[in-house]
């Protein structure tokens, strides 16, 4: 394993492989941003078979958790959004993530996801991938093809912040000649409300720049080729044979870095969609190699999940030795991580019955949605909840990857620690914490072991279950007792963090 070959050379030793409930944990989190099921942690933690961890990558792909998850991970880099900078309007925002959560529960090939984005033409509401070309900022062929760029290759056109090599991997003129690939695109209004029409106008213009628009800008490929085509041609489908092709040294290793940081915290290069010369990736073996998988693989992400998640380095433990304590970016060991906004919104709900509330007064017909609805499946970044923006979920309005904010703040805190929204929660009426105390009544070793498998899918140590059943023996209200422990395995770490 290249991993391996690199930390031999560092003299950095690896951690262990992590234990059982630790995986199934990890990779539940990680692939469908859902704790596992009560049912299945006991399943999993009982059964003998060595290929176990295998099959539970098949039993994760067959999960509606999963298409739910990386339909939000895809909807943050496609800015999928009603409002502000995007203005998708709802009724396209619902059009275009359900396509995209199709997308990841048929598993749809990475380069057909890219060329049906790019090629679709039609209405924003009945034509959902349609809406690439709606949700950016700034409609004009340059604008268009830096998101490209930053999409499908994490290259920063118009980085303001890099003067040094303001077209990152291409000279200005090629990033011309890459929005000459644009000045197709157009869109026109409907008689039906916020309906648009993206179309590819047949009778393309030649993209002119300077300041007195008086040079013309011919079409040129990110890798320096000119292409020659004539007015009847779809520039796109010039430059989808191009991006696709497996011979591009682009496409394929943006998305293996961006699905390797989805899984690790951290991309081969970071940032991920800072890719150029001046920021080369900390193991540029290793980024080959998936990139050779997911070409090899007939662009099949779910392969390279499985690839990744099945790894020795993936699989790694968290607790460190002292010649690894300090790695951050060689993968000697698994770095914790807190969970993301929408995913520990939706663990907090497991543990409580209660979930976030969601209603939407953008001026349409007004949308409530059920009490028991999960934020992991919110397709609108404009309906949030102050707990999501509190813990740094997205506002999907830029596609980089530093939109999401993982650092710890005072308001997370307390929130955790004695906020009035968290205490209703675990007050729930007939909530989770209260069934549970009914369900067990004086048995508080069953209550002690069911909370730690539901919320921190292992068993609770013989000190841990001990010191429950104190606290209850103690409590003047078994309700309220339940209710303290869940607060407390909610604050903590081993709740709160990927590990």
């Amino acid at each position: 394993m290249l991993v391996n070959k690199n930390l031999r050379q560092l003299g950095v030793l690896p951690s262990p492989l992590c234990s059982d409930s630790e995986f199934l944990r990890r990779a539940c989190l990680d692939l469908t941003g859902a704790l596992p099921p009560l049912e299945k942690t006991r399943e999993f933690l009982a059964d003998a078979d060595p290929q176990k961890r295998e099959k539970l990558i098949d039993w994760i792909f067959s999960r509606p958790e999963y298409a739910d998850y990386w339909a939000m991970k895809w909807s943050d880099v496609l800015r999928v959004k009603s409002e502000f900078p995007s203005n998708l309007w709802p009724n396209a925002v619902q059009a275009y993530h359900n396509w995209l959560r199709g997308a990841m529960a048929g598993n749809m090939r990475y380069n057909e996801m890219a060329r049906t984005l790019l090629t679709t033409a039609g209405s924003n509401f009945r034509d959902p991938p349609c809406n690439f070309y709606r949700a950016t900022q700034r409609r004009t062929p340059a604008g268009l093809a830096s998101t490209f760029a930053l999409i499908f290759m994490g290259a920063r056109l118009d980085c303001a912040e890099c003067k040094e090599h303001p077209y990152q991997t291409w000279q200005s003129g090629q990033a011309a000649g890459l929005a000459a690939f644009f000045t197709n695109v157009k869109y026109k209004k409907t008689g039906e409300w916020k309906e648009e029409i993206v179309y590819f106008n047949p009778s393309w213009s030649q993209h002119r720049i300077g300041a007195e628009k008086n040079t013309i800008a011919a079409p040129v490929l990110p890798d320096g080729t000119p292409v020659k085509f004539n007015r009847a041609d779809n520039p796109q489908k010039h430059l989808v044979k191009w991006l696709t092709s497996p011979k591009n040294p682009y496409f394929a290793r943006h998305v293996a870095n961006r699905y390797w940081c989805a899984l690790f915290g951290r991309g081969i290069t970071m940032p991920v969609d800072d890719v150029r010369p001046g920021n080369p990736p900390a193991n540029p073996e290793l980024l080959d190699l998936l990139a050779e998988k997911v070409v090899s693989s007939g662009f099949d992400l779910r392969a390279l999940l499985r690839f990744i998640v099945t790894s020795q380095t993936y699989q790694r433990s968290s607790t460190t030795n002292e010649s690894n304590a300090r790695d951050s970016q060689n993968w000697s060991h698994y770095i914790p991580r807190r969970l993301d906004a929408e995913v520990l919104a939706d663990a907090i709900g497991t543990a409580t019955g209660a979930y976030e509330y969601f209603e939407s007064r953008i001026p349409e017909p007004f949308a409530m949605w059920p009490d028991d609805f999960h934020s992991v499946a919110n397709p609108d970044a404009s309906v949030t909840s102050g707990f999501l923006e509190t813990f740094g979920r997205p506002g999907r309005d830029t596609s980089h990857e530093v939109e999401r904010d993982r650092k710890p703040s005072m308001a997370q805190a307390l929130y955790l620690f004695d906020s009035e929204a968290l205490t209703k929660k675990l007050r729930k009426k007939d909530g989770v914490i209260s069934q549970l105390a009914k369900k067990h009544g004086a048995n508080t070793g069953a209550f002690a072991e069911e909370c730690y498998l539901t919320f921190l899918t292992r068993m609770p140590t013989s000190g841990e279950t001990s010191l429950i059943n104190s606290y209850f023996q103690e409590a003047s209200s078994k309700n309220i007792a339940a209710q303290d422990v869940v607060w407390a395995l909610i604050n903590t770490k081993e709740f709160l963090y990927n590990h």
